[in-house]
């Protein structure tokens, strides 16, 4: 192909109608064929290519066409370009010698690679086994049906079947298939327990989850109900309580059922058969009588044992489907809405993280709060019985107890509330650090995010205080509260004159204590009750958010494609304002500080209109090009015709699917492959055609894997332009109708961005519909029309060359452009793209990663593809995350205790339980030695006789025993809030030192960590962790301590009672410590799968809300939910199991502790007469109270243990995560006015990102001058960014030195060093907040000055209108400032800190021509008296530096002025420069 001839026409109207005519012949010669020619569909026989194994980690890319080398864009000519038929028939045939370059690759095997394969984009076998996995899900997955009929509980019935024989598979949860037995025994998991304990679990080991336990399932059958709910009662009058209810009732019914048998038999037991055993052994009746009642109380309590089992495993069940149920409905919210209007992305996170479990606790430990008053009526009832009315001012103390517990929960619910408002602010702002790390450790901003972060955690830390000091003080009486009781009760009752036996105390003290196993669960399921109903309130307000109402109609003409007909629309913008206390707080400082900035806000939502009376048709295969002015709402537009924005009036119509490239391409924690094509299916050819069209075909190439390679979260290991070209390709790939294009060539330089406007847009959409935003003014001439917009209406449409003859704005923006080509500022090559390929490293400094796998190194324009052979192993790029394996090491625990405070503390905090449960075991050995004592051989008057008294209010020391007995309770009391208060001090000063640890420690951490770490498991270790950490562990390890000290209490009377006990104590131990040594294995390592499954699911929640306007575009909604339903599903079977596998141990333990007791009752049938009856009943109460508190105590030992993965987990991260150098080095501190002069020198400076990468930088030497404007170009891979990256110290130099002024950067603190520098990055960031903290986080300038650096951004007009003005609210990711918007509020940051040296990076891609020649115009005048180095990415940046810098392969290849390096034609810079002019479009 030749370069045609300059050919300019005389007018615009002969070349638009030459331009239609050429368009319309295009389409008669097309005839019948595909509307998309380029990405036609192969035929399979087509997409079948021989596959040579020894190819097959080939990497999959087009090799380049020898046209390919040259500028793709020949067919365009400057002046008014236009294209003649010989262009269409020329690009024809070039399409044709790529297709026929496609076909002879994929014949010989290069490209293609595993293209036959389903899995061909999987990384490794690890991922493949995933992939097979999740496929079993929909294998084995049941749709839920409506049924009113019986039948539907016939799963559910089968488990009453004695035995069951196992049909499932062999991966398929065995719960579904097992019998009565299975079911109460919890043998079904024995199998996977064993197995941990011999080899240690995997991930291949465990089962998928049960088919009625999946997310799909439960949330089908949950939405249906909240639907019928919403239809019948209205928005406003749905409860999703009573939606819950509908939900779980007959299998809660059916738990509560048996929770009452299990209610009865413990009652039974101490009440009947052990007050008759303790009676018959100070009596002379046979010993059948006393094997009788023996027996009885071990059968009793057998049977409660085994019930108690059914009521978990049905629970377990119920909990787990509504926690999946609940979510799913959620996220499946979440994907019918364009924006999470008031909530944000921390928020939600949340709602998973930390709602999910309390919903589960709701279902599990909410009901059990039946069993106190049931057991409290009981005990009434019993007493009055037994000792008559008296005794009812004990269990006063039991019903006060009630209205106290009451209170508390009242409390606990109110300060949690609370809470969560701040754990969500606290969580969203580590969102918002996570995603905009590398900017804040550019300007060096630590410190404000850092104090803003512990402002936070100070806040919540306040509140979890007097959270926990609650709930501890109601763990603490829980116990205590029978003790007590039975003291009131006894003193009354012998005070009234009465007797009392050792048979009526210890039968009543045995049911107190069965009582307090009852009122034990109060202080878990008042709070769980309390919790779960504030989750289904956050649910709710989630769910009762509008969803976007369907606008777009299909027009009546079938010819056309869109129309907007008097069109006003609305986005719903957040408007916030401070709450009046916080105002009133504020106040009393002298200044707001950055964390007030970002107090808890009132939100509220509004509609305001951005896009005004629209009126425009679209025809079918149109091409319609919209400019405008930044903020003139040009994205909004798209947005209108996705059908994303609210319709406030007039009409919006639109026919066919859409397509839908973003200003800010979304990118996902995917394959590159996978990434385009976004759940189609693959076809090689189709594929190919894209990849060459959208000019990927060398950046793949030079990847490790090809497009195998594995893209971090948010494209992070890509270039700007990659990631646009990236996007644009998905576009192509998924071969819609229309194609609405926001902005996609702003990150590609001219050449790049010829080739994708005429491969692309004028190619493979030439017979799309195509809406086409752009700032690019070269490009409107070849356009159909040209759509102006200014302030949210259409100023102008028509023609280009119309427009221009018309006069008016746009033709004067038009004639800037041409001044500025006439000057000689012609638009440059944004050079990191020149060659066709992009980096594979960090483009810009801000907006790309560092180099993850090290591959820069520049692509060969003729690589042959033979040659290349590349794992794909090698793309991988996110670390897994590590599963450890064995004990909580020592060093854990160790590290926890330090941080509480010492072992000094923690011992003395031990001791406060061990003088709290001694005193309560006290009192019971009192009231013994009381029975015991009797009436002290007091003799009465009985008739006209005197005989020994037997009753014990005859004694004459009653007085003491009485007040030694009361003063008890005061102890018992004092005791129980010391030891509260000194728990919850000591656990929330280590989870508050841990938390201030890890943060430090992550934040400090240099970028490679942020960019190999997904996010999710980064904010998994600040939400769900930290929850564990802050209330989870402190609880189980409150309530263990307490067990243990209890346990040892009731083993000391036994033996002290029965010696003969202390040898079964010893085989009992044995087989104790046998059965948990064990198979704590498996439930350690549950839960530690259980930790680890989380994080991808709440990286894919963040990845959703992130891309939600792109996924509902493509109308993806399915996949994405399919997606997360099925890591919804891997987190619920693991969690289940882990649940499981606690209660199997738990109902072993429990048998085990029927056996101490079943022993102690024999024990006092043999040793009858030789045990008084009063130590032998305070033997068999004992050891009663060990049946339920054994097994608990040791399961709560396991659990902690469990849950100390959490602490393990952080304990990692502070202790393994590398750090960067400091912060402030005080004996290298640079001067206060340093650096003076912006001299900046490089010293053979060699720089690699990770030591087994490559060089980027190979020795490289330049000096600037004081006051210098650098241009820096090079082709892709040369390293330019990576002078950014050694200068700003993001990554440490493998040799060499830079020095500014003199001074060696490398000795300076980084504070020192970033402080001092500044940069305006390619992709705008700003933060959640107000416009002026954006601008200055640390309030070191004065109003004048933040309004003057927003004049010179041309911002302080819109600023100024807004009703807060620097106060206006900013919400996260900026969304409600354009893009353009955001680049300039950036700019002012940078102007207001005045810097002496500037790194811009492309710092004008979103901002249109005009405003980009006065910013141009700002920087001259701004920072003329500081050092400027900018990457090129526009023309006119280059040609106004004083020196120009070319790179190639990290080595300086030319430095000298611009005009010098023209001069010479051979100079690698003219050259550029030439190929930018051929492929530039005027």
């Amino acid at each position: 192909m030749d370069p045609p001839e300059n050919n300019i026409p005389s007018s615009h109207d002969e070349e638009t109608q030459e331009h239609r005519e050429t368009l319309s012949q295009s389409h008669q010669e097309d005839g019948e064929n595909e509307a998309v020619p380029l990405i036609e569909s192969c035929t399979q026989a087509e997409a079948g290519p021989k596959v040579i194994k020894e190819n097959a980690v080939r990497v999959a890319f087009l090799p380049p066409a020898e046209e390919a080398d040259l500028p793709v864009s020949e067919s365009l000519v400057q002046g008014d370009a236009s294209y003649s038929a010989d262009d269409n028939s020329s690009y024809n045939d070039d399409e044709a010698d790529i297709d026929q370059d496609i076909d002879d690759a994929l014949d010989e095997g290069y490209m293609g690679m595993e293209c036959t394969l389903e899995r061909g984009f999987s990384l490794n076998e690890a991922a493949i086994a995933r992939d097979l996995r999740y496929e079993r899900y929909d294998e084995v997955a049941v749709k839920y049906e409506k049924s009113h009929s019986f039948s539907k509980y016939q799963p559910s019935l089968k488990h009453f079947i004695p035995v069951r024989k196992s049909s499932a598979e062999r991966d398929e949860m065995p719960i579904d298939s097992t019998g009565l037995y299975g079911f109460v025994s919890y043998s079904w998991i024995t199998s996977l327990m064993w197995k941990a304990y011999k080899k240690g679990l995997k991930e291949e080991d465990v089962p998928i989850c049960s088919k009625y336990d999946m997310c799909d399932y439960n949330t089908d059958r949950f939405e249906a109900m909240w639907n019928e709910e919403v239809k019948r009662k209205g928005k406003d009058g749905a409860s999703l309580q009573r939606v819950v209810w509908r939900f779980l009732r007959t299998r809660l019914i059916v738990a509560l059922t048996f929770f009452m048998i299990t209610l009865i038999m413990g009652f039974v037991g101490p009440t009947i058969f052990m007050r008759f055993l303790i009676t018959w052994l100070s009596t002379d009746e046979p010993v059948t009588t006393g094997i009788i009642w023996t027996v009885g109380l071990i059968f009793s309590e057998f049977i409660r044992i085994i019930i108690f089992g059914v009521v978990w495993s049905i629970s377990y069940r119920t909990g787990v489907r509504l926690r999946a149920a609940c979510l799913g409905l959620v996220y499946k919210k979440l994907m019918r809405m364009s924006s999470l209007g008031n909530k944000s992305i921390g928020e939600v996170i949340n709602l998973f993280a930390n709602d999910a479990q309390r919903i589960y606790d709701f279902v599990v430990l909410g009901p059990l709060i039946i069993g106190g008053p049931v057991v409290a009526i009981g005990g009434v009832i019993y007493i009055l019985w037994l000792l008559g009315p008296w005794a009812l001012f004990g269990m006063l103390t039991f019903l006060l107890f009630y209205p106290f517990q009451y209170g508390i929960s009242r409390l606990t619910g109110y300060l949690r509330r609370r809470t969560v408002t701040v754990t969500d602010e606290r969580v969203r702002m580590m969102n918002e650090l996570l995603t905009c790390v590398k900017l804040i450790k550019m300007y060096a901003w630590e410190k404000s995010f850092a104090s803003s972060i512990t402002e936070i955690r100070k806040r919540e830390r306040h509140l979890l205080e007097k959270s926990a000091y609650v709930q501890s003080i109601s763990l603490a009486m829980a116990p205590t509260v029978p003790v007590i009781a039975a003291i009131v009760t006894f003193l009354a009752h012998i005070g009234a004159g009465y007797n009392l036996t050792a048979a009526q105390a210890y039968s009543l003290m045995s049911y107190m204590v069965r009582l307090r196993g009852m009122l034990h669960y109060v202080p878990y399921s008042v709070p769980a009750i309390i919790e779960g109903t504030i989750s289904l309130v956050r649910f709710k307000s989630i769910l009762l958010m509008d969803e976007l109402e369907p606008y777009l109609k299909t027009p009546q003409d079938p010819d056309t494609a869109v129309v907007l007909d008097q069109a006003t629309l609305a986005w719903d913008a957040v408007s916030s304002f401070k709450k009046k206390k916080n105002k009133k707080r504020r106040n009393k400082k002298d200044g707001i500080t950055p964390a007030d900035q970002l107090m808890p806000k009132v939100v509220d939502l509004k509609h305001i209109d951005v896009l005004f009376d629209l009126c425009l048709s679209i025809k079918k295969g149109e091409l319609i090009a919209v400019c405008g002015g930044v903020g003139a709402g040009k994205s909004s537009f798209i947005s209108a015709l996705l059908g994303h924005m609210r319709l406030q009036s007039g009409q919006v119509y639109l026919q066919g699917t859409c397509a839908y490239v973003g200003q800010q391409a979304w990118i996902m924690n995917a394959s590159f492959r996978e990434n385009i094509l976004m759940g189609e299916a693959f076809d090689a050819k189709r594929y190919y055609r894209v990849i060459y069209a959208c000019n990927l075909t060398q950046d793949v190439g030079a990847m490790p894997a090809g497009d195998f390679t594995e893209i971090g979260e948010r494209g992070i290991n890509l270039s700007g332009g990659q990631k646009q070209r990236l996007s644009l390709a998905r576009a192509l790939y998924a071969n819609r109708d229309i194609y609405l294009l926001d902005d996609p060539l702003s990150a590609v330089d001219a050449h790049v961005g010829s080739h994708i406007f005429q491969w692309v847009i004028k190619g493979a959409l030439r017979n799309k519909t195509t809406v086409f935003v752009t700032h690019q003014l070269q490009y409107l001439p070849l356009c159909d029309r040209v759509v102006y917009l200014r302030e949210g209406n259409i100023a102008e449409l028509g023609t280009h060359s119309s427009l221009v003859e018309d006069n008016k704005e746009y033709a004067g923006l038009y004639r800037t452009h041409m001044e500025t080509v006439e000057n000689k500022e012609k638009e440059s090559s944004k050079t990191e793209e020149t060659d066709a390929g992009g980096r594979q490293r960090q483009d810009s400094v801000i907006s790309g990663g560092s180099s993850i796998n090290g591959y820069q190194k520049n692509s060969p324009e003729k690589s042959p593809v033979k040659e290349v052979k590349k794992k794909p192993e090698d793309g991988q790029l996110i670390t897994e995350e590590k599963l450890e394996k064995g004990d909580i090491p020592l060093s854990t625990y160790n590290w926890y205790i330090k941080a509480a405070g010492g072992y000094i503390i923690s011992t003395l905090v031990i001791l406060t339980f061990a003088a709290n449960v001694g005193s309560t075991a006290f009192s019971s050995w009192w009231l013994s030695m009381w029975l015991s004592a009797g009436s002290g051989n007091t003799e009465v008057v009985v008739g006209n006789g005197t005989v020994i008294s037997d009753n014990i209010a005859d004694n004459p020391d009653l007085f003491m025993y009485q007040t030694v007995y009361g003063c008890l309770i005061l102890v018992i009391l004092g005791t129980s809030l010391i030891r509260g208060f000194a728990f919850m001090k000591t656990t929330l000063k280590a989870s508050s030192s841990m938390h201030d640890q890890v943060f430090v420690k992550v934040f400090r951490s240099p970028m490679s960590f942020f960019d190999t770490t997904p996010s999710g498991r980064i904010i998994n270790i600040f939400s769900r962790d930290m929850d564990e950490v802050d209330v989870r562990v402190p609880m189980t390890m409150e309530t263990f301590l307490q067990n243990i000290w209890l346990i040892t209490s009731s083993l000391v009377f036994v033996c002290l009672v029965f010696p003969h006990f202390l040898p079964f104590l010893v085989v009992l131990a044995i087989l104790f410590l046998f059965i948990r040594s064990i198979f704590r294995i498996g439930i350690r390592d549950f839960k530690r799968m259980e930790n680890v499954s989380r994080s991808p699911m709440y990286s894919h929640v963040s990845t959703t809300v992130n891309g939600l306007a792109t996924i509902n575009a493509y109308g993806k909604q399915e996949m994405f939910t399919k997606k997360f339903m099925v890591l919804f599903d891997e987190n619920t079977c693991v969690f289940f199991l882990f649940n499981c596998a606690m209660r199997w141990l738990a109902i072993r333990l429990d048998l085990l502790a029927l056996l101490v007791m079943s022993i102690t009752a024999i024990l006092s049938l043999i040793l009858r007469g030789s045990v008084e009856a009063s130590f032998a009943g305070l033997a068999l109460a004992y050891a009663a109270q060990l049946s339920g508190i054994f097994q608990y105590t040791v399961r709560l030992s396991t659990e902690t243990e469990a849950r100390f993965t959490s602490v393990q987990r952080i304990s990692n991260y502070t202790k393994c995560l590398a750090s960067e150098a400091p912060a402030i080095i005080e004996s290298k501190r640079p001067d206060s006015n340093w650096p003076k002069y912006g001299r900046i020198s490089y010293r053979n400076v060699q720089l690699k990102y990770r030591p087994d990468t490559p060089l980027v930088l190979k020795g490289i030497t330049f000096d600037i001058d004081s006051l210098e404007k650098i241009g820096v170009v090079g082709r892709t891979g040369s390293g330019k960014s990576s002078l950014g990256v050694a200068l700003f110290r993001l990554v440490e130099l493998a040799g060499g030195s830079v020095r500014i002024d003199g001074v060696d950067i490398s000795v300076l603190g980084l504070e020192d060093l970033r402080s001092r520098l500044s940069i305006i990055p390619q992709d705008p960031v700003l933060f959640i907040g107000t416009v002026r903290y954006n601008l200055d986080p640390f309030e070191k300038y004065t109003d004048e000055a933040v309004w003057s650096a927003l004049e010179q951004t041309y911002m302080k007009e819109k600023i100024a209108n807004l009703p807060l003005k620097l106060n206006a609210p900013v919400i996260e990711n900026g969304e409600n400032f354009s893009v353009g918007e955001r680049q300039l509020m950036c700019m002012a940051r940078a102007l207001l800190r005045n810097n002496k040296i500037l790194f811009l990076d492309e710092a004008t891609a979103a901002i249109d021509t005009e405003t980009d020649s006065k910013i141009q115009r700002t920087l001259q005048e701004a920072f003329k008296a500081c050092t400027m180095i900018t990457i090129a990415h526009r023309l006119n940046t280059v040609m106004a530096c004083s020196r120009i810098l070319v790179l190639d392969d990290g080595k300086v290849v030319e430095f000298d002025t611009p005009r010098n390096l023209m001069a010479n034609s051979h100079s690698a810079f003219a050259k550029m420069v030439e190929a930018a002019e051929s492929s530039l479009l005027l």
